[in-house]
């Protein structure tokens, strides 16, 4: 049941994802048009994309955990051999997810302030509360992604290391 959950999610991270990338070209455009040709600017436009790229920052980060595609120093990685390698990288997974636990539960206080007293984005009006649990959404995509990719490490280093014995 996870793996297929996490799977719908992935996927429909990718279509937001997507959407949200061709949306934010598409304003874009719009933007450098109004500026140069008609000398004048939405100022809101630029706002909301902002806000999404701090939301595809979060969101892609979720889904490069799923590929596999962090940018990553492999000097470690390199020296070692199974099943070390997969040690570490299920080492990373859980302080990763350990990293997003604290970002939670941070940001869930600076969230109960705001929420106590209001701030609102400049031209939007968009209470900056939102934009905060949105990051912790993220953070828990990322946690999540994290624990299920540690425990499929750990699970197959469990299994090679019965199957040797059982020889």
């Amino acid at each position: 049941m996870g793996k297929k959950l996490l799977r719908h999610i992935g996927r429909v991270e990718e279509h937001v994802l997507c959407l949200m990338v061709l949306q934010m070209g598409i304003s874009i455009f719009v933007q450098v048009v109004m500026r140069y040709l008609f000398h004048s600017a939405i100022t809101w436009l630029a706002e909301l994309v902002h806000i999404e790229v701090v939301l595809l920052t979060f969101f892609g980060a979720s889904l490069a955990i799923k590929y596999g595609s962090h940018i990553c120093v492999d000097v470690l990685k390199n020296t070692l051999r199974e099943p070390l390698l997969g040690l570490l990288d299920a080492v990373n997974h859980l302080i990763i997810a350990a990293y997003a636990a604290l970002i939670i539960f941070f940001g869930s206080t600076l969230i109960r302030l705001m929420v106590a007293h209001p701030h609102f984005t400049p031209t939007l009006r968009i209470p900056k509360h939102y934009l905060y649990f949105v990051v912790c959404i993220g953070m828990a995509l990322i946690g999540v992604r994290s624990l299920y990719k540690s425990y499929h490490i750990f699970s197959a280093l469990l299994k090679r290391n019965s199957g040797e014995g059982s020889e």
